[in-house]
């Protein structure tokens, strides 16, 4: 057995930690999230059986800053990574070195090459898995990958040898599952196609620009296209002039976009029940969660994330099932990050946390409180955009952090400041009023008492964070972006 949730004597022990992570999953298009219309059984099912966080956001709104936030606990200006293609430097504490430190066997199961192990991500693990089986450019797709399937049966080959090698009884595993099949471009199964009823089988590229395109048009008069504003960035005509209305083509790709999300529960779901099947699960903490989510045609980031921080962007489930039932069936609707993953596994398992002695600005906290029923005081929740790259990473001086130019969203409550320092902008919202961010609040003639309250608590947050948090340091590798080659992946020269 491993440590003892909270450290005391009589809490619950657990053995056996599961990281499930799906790339690109907005949290409304699950159905426990409230998509009514989007069947996701087993992910519904492990709500049920766990705590449900209703307001969790994404530390960045792009693969591997997310996920090395996940993994160390801390925001993006303090790890380094500030997009993919950058190295996760060794100064950082990962999740899987602290748990093989404390003898857990660390296995790890990659759907991307956004995540693969030259990013220095699977510092830690054993056992990392990235035998990809579609390569970059084939058939359309924008890096190497490999289905969701295909991650379930690796994860569980590996599991059988394992257990054979040490013994159920003795095994101690942490196991981490990225699921790749939302992401563009939406080619769900011939099954789902028919079952979303949608009108064409792929959501390609091609299509996908061409919705971008509808999109540009509304808002501004011109269509740009989706690399332009990767590239070069969004405009504040293309951010105030988006018109949050579908066009014929997003509807359809939207379709498509809910058939991948319910393939992707299917695998999940064996991975669940080949766990459970191998008496894995029963002693198993579980941790499902989302690196980022996707604007569609909300916002002027249409079709994308990396380039803004909409709730569209970074809006994401994260559910923690415990085995032996604590906290079954709880929702808690506090605004927590990404970042707190890390601190609540470790406080669980009763380790110490590696984080603990970063600013409170920088760290994630435990969300132990909450699914023990208590509360969680207000804190800070901070988003970073990772797009656009070289253009905006340019310029600034050695050792300064290489996001520092891009779109960063700071959240109090309901309360929501963005700030996009290349183009001069913020914005606020109030997402208990406007969940949708159509109303700056910062436009009116004369701003309201508690809006200006408001910006002045989040701006000293956002002033707190650039002030007291350094970023350590990271290096790009040109050899990854040969395999992250397709729309949204284009940023592929160093900063400077």
């Amino acid at each position: 057995m491993v440590g003892c949730s909270g450290g005391s004597d009589d809490a619950p022990r657990y053995r056996h930690v599961v990281v499930i992570s799906l790339d690109t999953t907005r949290a409304d298009r699950i159905g426990c999230y409230g998509a009514g219309e989007v069947l996701t059984p087993a992910i519904d099912g492990l709500a049920e059986e766990g705590v449900r966080f209703a307001d969790c956001t994404s530390a960045a709104a792009t693969t591997l800053a997310s996920h090395a936030s996940l993994f160390t606990g801390l925001v993006p200006p303090r790890h380094g990574i500030p997009r993919n293609g950058y190295v996760l430097d060794e100064e950082n504490t990962t999740l899987a070195q602290r748990l093989d430190e404390a003898g857990f066997h660390c296995a790890g199961f990659i759907g991307s090459a956004a995540l693969t192990a030259r990013t220095g991500i699977d510092a830690g693990f054993a056992h990392y898995d990235e035998d990809f089986g579609i390569a970059a450019g084939e058939g359309g797709a924008d890096q190497s990958q490999r289905p969701g399937t295909a991650v379930t049966a690796a994860l569980l080959d590996h599991l059988d040898a394992q257990l054979a090698r040490d013994g159920a009884e003795d095994a101690r595993l942490f196991l981490f599952a990225h699921y790749f099949d939302p992401h563009a471009p939406y080619a769900p199964p011939a099954a789902e196609v028919a079952r979303y009823r949608a009108g064409f089988a792929v959501g390609d590229f091609a299509r996908i620009e061409n919705a971008v395109r509808q999109q540009q048009e509304r808002a501004t008069g011109r269509a740009l296209g989706q690399n332009a504003v990767i590239n070069d960035g969004l405009t504040a005509e293309l951010l105030r002039g988006a018109s949050g209305v579908p066009t014929a083509t997003g509807r359809e790709l939207d379709r498509l976009y809910a058939g991948e999300i319910t393939a992707t529960d299917a695998a999940v779901g064996r991975l669940l029940a080949g766990l459970a099947a191998r008496g894995v699960l029963e002693d198993a903490i579980v941790v499902l969660t989302a690196d980022h989510g996707e604007t569609f045609w909300e916002h002027g980031n249409a079709w994308n994330h990396g380039l803004w921080v909409s709730q569209t962007d970074v809006s994401v489930p994260l559910i923690v099932r415990l085995p032996d039932g604590r906290g079954a069936g709880k929702v808690v609707d506090v605004p927590v990050s990404g970042v707190d993953v890390t601190p609540t596994l470790l406080d669980l398992l009763g380790l110490d946390d590696p984080s603990a002695s970063e600013p409170e600005v920088a760290r994630g906290r435990s969300l132990g409180p909450a699914i023990d029923g208590g509360a969680l005081p207000e804190r800070a929740v901070f988003t970073f955009a990772t797009q656009p790259g070289p253009k905006v990473e340019r310029g600034g001086a050695p050792g300064d952090w290489l996001g520092a130019r891009k779109p960063v969203a700071v959240r109090l409550g309901p309360w929501k400041l963005v700030d996009a320092p290349y183009l001069g902008l913020r914005m606020l919202f109030h997402l208990g009023r406007d969940p949708g961010e159509r109303t700056d609040l910062l436009l009116a003639p004369v701003p309201a008492t508690d809006a200006s309250t408001a910006r002045g608590r989040l701006e000293a947050e956002l002033d707190a964070l650039r002030r007291d948090v350094r970023p350590r340091s990271t290096t790009f590798d040109a050899q990854q972006a040969k395999q992250l080659m397709g729309l949204g992946y284009v940023e592929s020269s160093p900063p400077r």
